[in-house]
């Protein structure tokens, strides 16, 4: 069996500390402790946060999108423009009005579209879509599984997007990402080439494609590609659905450094990814919107780039603070 990646890191971290890593998870190594003589560290990977240095409210709020959009807005901090909408009207007596399904259109319509739609409380990616028109909002959310009891309503923005590591207010690294592509082979339609790539997501709990990731880009269907020619796939720029990092690098500019300290501060988080848009005409950083906050993200993209040094940095930094070794 092999660790997922957090398992992995925290386990080479106790070792370089001389510490104990004991799997609890029959193997699997989703739940894991770390011991150092009687003193304990419970972590684990996949859903649960890996980072017991963030408090359990800080992560419950950024992991939904919308309560995380009203902190930073609270601090004067710039977010893409959206609401939230509720699949269900179970509760619809314990809120506002405004925010039930119904009301998605109407938000949608005063935005203008398309729109750009994710679930409140998704991640990776799934089933973060462009939507053309009323008819795919309609689609959208009858597609949007029952497990998802709100999504967002977002204006569209356009521009690099960018990840940014903070630990204990010091940026990490910060990405440049690029969206999923694919390759002609001058043989297959852009339509078959798409369900080749859904073909590799498939299992992996990240949706699949719409025909709306080509077509948004005025891309048909039936297009056939020439042999090594490229279509970027529009509405997601994550590694988990097959996105890319374009550059990594450790010495990250400052706006990009202010606004990611600025957010993980203001949602009480000492350890946070933040995605950053740069809608600036020029691309040089001067207009900064946040995308959204992760308290639990992946460090796949360090790894990929050979850093794992930096890994095994925050890792070891994370049990001698809580152990106190």
């Amino acid at each position: 069996m092999v660790y997922p990646d957090q398992a992995r890191y925290a386990r080479l971290a106790a070792e370089q500390l001389g510490l104990r890593f004991v799997d609890l998870d029959d193997g699997n190594g989703y739940v894991f402790a770390i011991e150092a003589g009687s003193r304990r560290l419970l972590s684990g990977a996949g859903w649960i946060c890996s980072y017991p240095i963030n408090n359990a409210s800080s992560h419950h709020i950024s992991r939904d999108k919308a309560h995380t959009k009203s902190v930073l807005r609270h601090f004067g901090i710039s977010t893409i423009r959206g609401s939230h909408f509720f699949t269900s009207g179970s509760h619809s007596a314990l809120r506002n009005p405004g925010h039930e399904a119904a009301d998605a259109h109407a938000f949608a319509a005063t935005l203008g579209f398309p729109v750009f739609c994710k679930p409140n409380s998704g991640a990776r990616g799934d089933y973060a879509e462009l939507v053309a028109d009323a008819a795919g909002l309609a689609d959208y959310m009858r597609r949007l599984p029952a497990s998802y009891d709100a999504f967002l309503v977002e204006e569209v923005a356009r521009g690099d997007e960018y990840r940014v590591l903070v630990h204990d207010d010091a940026p990490v690294y910060y990405a440049l990402k690029r969206p999923p592509r694919l390759t002609g082979d001058g043989i297959r339609t852009a339509g078959e080439l798409l369900g080749a790539i859904n073909a590799t997501l498939r299992g992996t709990g990240v949706s699949l494609y719409p025909a709306s990731a080509i077509t948004a880009a005025g891309v048909a269907l039936d297009h056939r590609p020439g042999e090594g020619e490229t279509l970027e796939l529009v509405g997601r720029q994550n590694l988990s659905a097959l996105g890319g990092v374009e550059k990594l690098d450790t010495d990250i500019p400052e706006p990009l450094a202010r606004l990611a300290r600025a957010a993980c501060n203001a949602l009480g988080l000492r350890l946070g990814a933040v995605d950053i848009f740069d809608v600036s005409p020029s691309r040089d950083v001067s207009d900064l919107v946040i995308i959204e906050v992760n308290s639990n993200p992946s460090l796949k993209a360090l790894e990929s780039s050979g850093r794992l040094d930096l890994i095994l940095g925050i890792w070891t930094s994370m049990i001698r603070d809580m152990l106190d070794v």
